[in-house]
């Protein structure tokens, strides 16, 4: 009986995997198609308003929670009612920082990326520090954007140190694996960069290592180090500009090509300038002034990822 099941489901599921659908699997091997299959196939092929879906009582299951965060629009956010959208802002910021689901956590944080709004920015710094799930204390007392996090005052406007990361209590089970708590961390740090203010700008090239002699939280990480510089590079602001040459000069003797060519990459992709990867020469170009090109099109990117491409294999 179990087999005319499982070879039913594939045969009735066919169409749907061949059209190339990326979520078919999960939804077919999900607890939700066993209990309600035609409604699951339903909302695979229209998928449910995720307001819906977020504000449903009783609340549904976590990877519904997740797809809907994921399809979640600035757009979508602002049809919604005033009691509806403080609602679902509150709801977004646990699921970004405090959510026991790391799927959970990295959809919320992907929807935060794409909202147009000035309190963004500090609950991205939130969730980055709280990556690790600890289900007890917090690097930040507020989530404002205005607000330094505690400790780092001193710091000539720098974000959070090392310091302040040793001042967490250790009471409290530790929520994630190091693997998660670095995919968090990318997240947040990609979604940082979208955000194109300054405020995010200070708290990347914190991670991406402009402070050597304070580093951020997470920067020994050398993924994470690699999306805040990523990040920087999508920032088109002049900060981010000053920060990957500082990057950059500090790693000018650094054995990690990668980095240095990620760095130089940003540094090419803002000002247009395609100098050698030398600190010395950018450091000139700062001194005369920082211009932003303009944004490439994905032809000319394309192409750049061409061109990089041969360069590496010769």
């Amino acid at each position: 009986m179990a087999q005319r099941w499982m070879i039913g489901r594939f045969c009735f599921c066919l169409p749907l995997l061949l059209a190339g659908c990326a979520q078919t699997w999960e939804a077919v091997s999900s607890q939700r198609f066993r209990e309600a299959p035609l409604t699951t196939l339903k909302h695979l092929i229209r998928p449910e308003d995720p307001v819906t879906v977020l504000l449903a009582d009783p609340p549904r299951s976590g990877d519904e929670q997740a797809a809907a965060w994921q399809r979640l629009t600035a757009e979508r956010f602002q049809q919604c009612a005033p009691e509806e959208q403080v609602r679902l802002w509150h709801m977004l910021e646990h699921a970004a920082t405090r959510d026991s689901s790391p799927v959970v956590r990295m959809a919320a944080i992907q929807a935060l990326g794409r909202f147009p709004d000035p309190r963004v920015v500090g609950v991205l710094i939130a969730a980055y520090l709280r990556a690790d799930g600890y289900s007890e204390g917090s690097l930040v007392s507020s989530l404002s954007t205005g607000e330094r996090v505690a400790g780092t005052e001193p710091s000539a406007g720098r974000w959070p140190t090392r310091a302040a990361a040793e001042a967490l209590p250790l009471s409290g089970p530790r929520g994630y694996p190091p693997e998660w708590t670095t995919a968090i961390r990318c997240r947040a740090l990609e979604a940082l960069g979208h955000t194109q203010t300054v405020e995010a700008i200070r708290f990347l090239a914190a991670v991406a290592g402009v402070h050597p002699d304070t580093p951020a939280p997470g920067s020994d990480e050398r993924e994470v180090r690699l999306a805040a510089i990523r990040a920087l590079a999508r920032c088109r602001q002049p900060e981010a500009v000053e920060a990957l040459a500082k990057v950059l000069k500090h790693n000018a003797d650094s054995s990690d090509t990668a980095l240095v060519h990620r760095t130089h990459e940003g540094l090419v992709r803002l000002t247009g300038h395609r100098l050698p990867p030398d600190p010395y020469r950018w450091d000139e170009m700062l001194q005369a002034g920082v211009t932003i090109a303009p944004e490439p099109s994905w032809w000319e990117e394309a192409a750049d990822k061409v061109v990089h491409a041969v360069r590496w294999l010769r």
